[in-house]
């Protein structure tokens, strides 16, 4: 990843540092710049690469305000290939910097902060080329351009081995995003890396749980992220390494077949946290400062001992796994939250209506009058913004210990 030359380079941020400009803010969670390939520009692109566009986004750090936002006024282009789509959902107060697509060339990867009307077009987009134009800028330490036009573009070949940086261990992952620039809301977006490690089960629609057989992380991707991978099968993931809402996490990019990791899940030996105890971690929206014990309860996979119950909610059952037994159910979520137990969030647990759907929860057999008491591996999934934690199990790990 060269770029032309030290002293060439040191002028530019020179110049750039100079027309780089702290941007109005604003209430809407949408930008005003356009994204429709007929609208012009008063200034011609000039025509970079991403890792020299990087450079110069970079250097706006010096002149970012309080949200960590700064924009050059120069105009630059380059021609990329469109990786992913990220959604913040909430962004920086009093700025509008929600939608963002990674785009990758031969040299690095780059953020483009893009509005709506824009994210949703090229939502069938993914792994297509397009030609950017906008204005280099940094959002929370991360470089990133100012969308203001985008065209498509003549297809480039890029080997995301290359671009990727390799991690050990999943450990060494969370140590990474541990240390990212957060905006207040939890939120950030990092470097591409590649790791290994087994699949071992779906959380959410668009999320995967991975392990290395140590540590566990969750991946997120669109909606049918799930049909590239097979369970308990191992792979090399590429990934953009995120944070979301205190969570940490990495974007599903692509990946590769390896051979199988040879991982054995000893439950004796995962540590083990009560609901009582989980409940103790939280995050509070705009405080980072809960950050850091909220973050460190997604690293590890954990065993749960514990009653199975339900709450219901319009008539249909929904799993919780509470530290005491309780003979009697939970008539709402906010009587299951108060008695602090962990929401089972796996799908196939949630919203049971008939006979059916209640045979096809593992979990429903010990839900008897008498007390069994049970311990089941699991990873804490969220911090509901209702003030309840939701937990994904590993309904194969079931074992009765009473």
């Amino acid at each position: 990843m060269k770029i032309k030359t030290f002293k060439l380079l040191t002028i530019a941020l020179a110049l750039l540092v100079s027309s780089c400009t702290v941007p109005e803010t604003s209430d809407s969670s949408s930008d005003n710049s356009s994204s429709d390939s007929s609208s012009g520009t008063d200034t011609t692109p000039e025509a970079l690469s991403i890792e020299e566009i990087r450079v110069l986004s970079l250097a706006c750090e010096a002149i970012a305000d309080s949200d960590g936002v700064g924009t050059s006024t120069q105009v630059v282009e380059f021609t990329g290939k469109l990786l992913a789509r990220l959604d913040a959902i909430t962004t920086q107060r009093n700025y509008g910097n929600r939608y963002k697509l990674l785009f990758v060339d031969q040299t690095g990867y780059i953020y483009v902060k893009a509005d709506k009307i824009t994210y949703d077009k090229v939502e069938s987009g993914i792994n297509n080329t397009y030609r950017i134009v906008g204005n280099p800028s940094i959002y929370a330490g991360e470089a990133e351009v100012v969308l203001k036009n985008y065209y498509s573009a003549t297809a480039i070949d890029v080997n995301l081995s290359t671009l990727a940086e390799e991690v050990e261990s999943i450990a060494e992952v969370h140590s990474y995003i541990s240390s990212l620039r957060l905006n207040v809301k939890g939120i950030a977006f990092s470097k591409i890396i590649q790791f290994e490690a087994k699949y071992i089960g779906i959380a959410a629609n668009a999320v995967l749980l991975f392990t290395d057989g140590e540590n566990a992380i969750y991946l997120h991707g669109d909606n049918y992220v799930g049909n590239n991978f097979t369970l308990n099968a191992s792979y090399r993931l590429f990934a953009a390494a995120t944070m979301f809402n205190f969570r940490p996490g990495v974007e599903f990019l692509e990946r590769s077949s390896i051979d199988d990791l040879d991982i054995t899940l000893d439950i004796s030996e995962l540590p083990t946290i009560s609901g009582s105890e989980l409940y103790n971690y939280k995050y509070e929206v705009d405080e980072n400062a809960t950050y850091p014990n909220y973050s460190s309860k997604f690293t590890t996979l954990m065993r749960f001992e514990g009653y199975v119950n339900y709450y219901y909610k319009n008539g249909k059952g929904n799993v919780v796994l509470m530290d005491a037994f309780r003979s009697d159910t939970y008539g709402t979520y906010q009587n299951a939250a108060d008695a602090k137990t962990v929401f089972v969030n796996n799908d196939n647990c949630t919203g049971l209506y008939s006979e059916y759907d209640y045979s096809r929860c593992p979990f429903d057999e010990y839900f008897v009058a008498e007390p069994v008491k049970i311990e089941v591996v699991f990873m804490p999934y969220l911090w509901n913004t209702n003030k309840y934690w939701q937990g994904f199990f590993l309904t194969d790990t079931i074992n009765v210990i009473e």
